[in-house]
């Protein structure tokens, strides 16, 4: 029992500073292209901390498996290198007592992981949706890029906005340009002011883009009978956009999944079993693979591991995507590759544990 808890003390630890790691490296990452979207206009500012978070939830059961493979060959691979191996071999710990430590860690993980892939990342993944398509109704003529055409919903239908400069401190927007429909079909009104910017009624919540020192050109395109108003101040109404598109398939509730006979949906379904099953063989290859000499380094398995992991996941896609285009059948699905991967630890673990060398023993011994 002493021996476990420190291996297992070993293992979570290595494991908690690359998880750490990683998350902060793809936090990194994604604010960066998070705040290019408030700049383009698509994302609110106040939304970013939400997004980055439900990015996280959405992508830590891909992060967390990797992180665990990479700790147990780094822990493990730091006692052989200090030759603590050689003193628990010597208690009676080897090879099968490790692979039974590293397994019930490795299921208890699992079913971490299952809780994410198969709930909390459709879950993230279906509010990051509901988050762009308000941001999208909020930011439609706010935070646009200055010089750039943007479209946007009026009560009349689909307009164009265009400003020339903008005034962040004061929320006001110099040299606008309004394009959009009239009130016949043919009928289009364009409109030019100095300045403009935005306005919301407390008692309804509707949005308005109150434009000031400006002239409206009313009339049929190709016709002379235009219609010219100037004006002081003059609003127009933002018609707020709350309808929300049909969820991507990785924000389907698993649920909706389970029984369907879409190969779509069901490769999905398959995919989200599979990320937290991967655990499983990628922490029984990690044992033996963390073997090392005490005179090679710390980390000298880790781009054998890393490659082994790579060429793993990717099996994982190629399959998903024969399985939704029909080249292999659903109940063999995703599962042959991680009967693959099992067999490779078994063949791993026997050439490592020196059962091929009593074999050969035993047979010389009974010729």
């Amino acid at each position: 029992m002493i021996i476990t808890r420190y291996i297992f003390r070993e293992i979570t630890g290595v494991w908690l500073a690359i998880t750490l790691v990683l998350l902060l490296i793809f936090a990194g990452n994604q604010l960066v292209m998070l705040f290019n979207a408030v700049v383009a206009g698509e994302l609110i500012g106040k939304q970013v901390l939400v997004m980055l978070a439900l990015t996280l939830v959405n992508n830590l059961a891909l992060l967390l498996p990797f992180a665990f493979f990479i700790a147990i060959i780094i822990a493990l691979g730091r006692m052989h290198r200090d030759s603590e191996m050689i003193a628990l071999a010597a208690c009676g710990v080897g090879l099968g007592h490790l692979l039974r430590i590293v397994g019930l860690f490795s299921m208890v993980l699992a079913v971490i992981i299952g809780t994410l892939s198969l709930w909390l990342s459709p879950w993230a993944e279906y509010r990051m949706q509901r988050l762009k398509d308000e941001a999208k109704s909020v930011t439609e003529i706010g935070g646009i890029p200055v010089g750039t055409f943007r479209s946007f919903g009026t009560e009349t239908g689909e307009g164009v906005f265009y400003v020339e400069k903008v005034d962040p401190q004061r929320g006001r927007l110099k040299e606008v340009f309004v394009q959009m429909p009239g009130e016949s079909p043919l009928q289009q009104q364009v409109v030019a002011a100095e300045r403009g910017y935005q306005k919301e009624d407390p008692q309804t919540g509707q949005r308005y883009l109150i434009l000031q020192n400006g002239t409206r050109y009313e009339g049929i395109p190709g016709e002379a009978a235009f219609h010219i108003v100037r004006f002081e101040e003059h609003a127009i109404r933002i018609d707020a956009r709350t309808s929300y598109r049909d969820p991507r398939l990785r924000a389907v509730p698993t649920m909706e999944l389970v029984g369907s006979g879409d190969r779509e949906r069901m490769a999905e379904l398959q995919w989200r079993l599979a990320v937290p099953f991967s655990v499983i063989p990628l922490a029984l290859l990690a044992v033996p693979l963390s073997r090392t000499s005490p005179r090679q380094g710390r980390y000298a398995r880790l781009f054998s591991a890393i490659l082994i992991y790579i060429i793993y996941a990717n099996m994982l896609g190629v399959a998903r995507t024969w399985l939704e285009r029909g080249e292999t059948p659903l109940h063999l699905g995703l599962w042959w590759v991680h009967g693959l991967m099992l067999l490779y630890v078994a063949f791993e673990v026997v050439r490592q544990s020196g059962i091929r060398w009593r074999l050969s023993e035993w047979g010389r011994a009974g010729r």
